[in-house]
């Protein structure tokens, strides 16, 4: 089960890393239901979680008021929590992605409780044990009974230098049924047992014992869903051709001839590979454009440039594409992620939580430092 959070902690409402003495340790973040009023409760709750969601039917149906009581610790980049909530509505819109510009992968235990909805068009259904897998970069609409969980949030990079294929992790769900699934959610909980003494200098070994003990079950379960690009040899060839595309994404000459020419593959092999994809041209195109997406969020930024920057044509085809692909024009992705991120009474562009303003100091695009 996921620990309590320590007695220290219950006597205030926002556990902040300054309030510990001892700085070598790793900042701790959260609140308690028992702190606060039910108002405030979900007040801090939306604050918390909205980075990452926007929640709505907030114990809908249930005889009690809404609580929550999260716990979290941050793990250099990596986010390490746990929450016991009650039952709500789930949703990442391509609003929310814009507003909240984090491009990471989220994996998380059910202890108790669960939902159903959809990862982008893929149905899921979570039940207590299982794991599951969301990609913040896509949408998701799901709904929860009062549930308790272990959450990691996970910046991409970290993870597409072990998986063929991040797209398809989505929605995936491990029952704890299975190997995979039982050793992902017991280490989750030994982490997150350890977390509270854990100094940060040992962090980045907790941190990538951690990803390679997740990327190989993970991996193994893509493969065995026939999602990972087929044998073991064709997934390390699959990893390594898209890190020598996510590296040159901004090349004006990178192209399917390119990587033939310069990694020696055939084109039966390559063509083989990238057919989940629509092909490596579509590919390649579908990354400069999620690139385009997290670029055009940042304060400043103008359509012409971020075209220009990841070699997507004149404005005008940019916009068509970048419409196709996210149902929003440039313009609108710029003017969602300029909105207000929080309902602070006092100041509206001030979050109330430590924890939320962490939260959006770990979001991290392309083009800045994730490690």
């Amino acid at each position: 089960m996921a620990r309590e959070p320590g007695p220290s902690s219950r006597n205030r409402s926002v556990v902040d890393a300054d309030s510990v003495r001892v700085s070598d340790l790793v900042p701790r973040f959260g609140f308690l239901a028992e702190s606060l009023s039910p108002e405030d409760n979900a007040g801090v709750w939306r604050e918390a979680v909205g980075t990452l969601f926007d929640v709505e039917d907030l114990a809908l149906g249930e005889p009690g008021p809404f609580r929550a009581d999260l716990t979290s610790f941050a793990l250099g980049s990596v986010l390490l929590g746990t929450t016991r909530a009650s039952g709500q509505r789930f949703r990442r819109t391509v609003d929310t992605i814009a507003r909240s510009n984090v491009d990471h992968i989220i994996l998380q235990l059910y202890v108790r409780g669960g939902f159903e909805g959809v990862a982008g068009q893929r149905a899921m259904r979570v039940q207590p044990g299982d794991i599951c897998l969301f990609d913040l970069a896509q949408t998701l609409d799901t709904r929860a009974s009062a549930f308790e969980n272990v959450t990691m949030v996970i910046p991409r990079p970290k993870l597409a230098a072990y998986l063929p294929s991040l797209e398809a992790l989505h929605g995936l769900v491990i029952p704890g049924t299975e190997v995979a699934g039982a050793l992902i959610g017991r280490h989750l909980q030994a982490l997150l047992e350890v977390a509270p003494s854990m100094m940060q200098t040992e962090c980045e070994m907790a941190v990538e014992a951690s990803i390679g003990l997740i990327t190989a079950c993970l991996r193994a379960e893509l493969q065995r869903a026939d999602q990972g690009g087929g044998t073991a040899g064709e997934g390390d060839r699959l990893i390594r051709i898209k890190q020598h595309i996510e590296a040159r994404l901004g090349d004006a000459d990178l192209s399917g001839e390119s990587i033939l020419r310069q990694l020696g593959l055939s084109r039966s092999v390559l063509y083989r590979l990238f057919a989940p994809h629509g092909g490596v041209e579509a590919y390649i195109r579908s990354r400069r454009l999620h690139r385009a997406f997290f670029d055009l969020t940042a304060p400043g930024a103008r359509a012409k440039d971020v075209a220009g920057r990841w070699q997507l044509g004149a404005e005008a085809s940019f916009h068509r594409a970048f419409k196709a692909a996210y149902g929003i024009t440039p313009k609108m992705a710029r003017a969602v992620a300029q909105l207000p991120r929080s309902a602070s009474p006092d100041d509206p562009q001030t979050p109330r939580s430590v924890l939320s303003r962490w939260m959006r100091g770990m979001a991290a695009p392309y083009g800045r430092s994730t490690n």
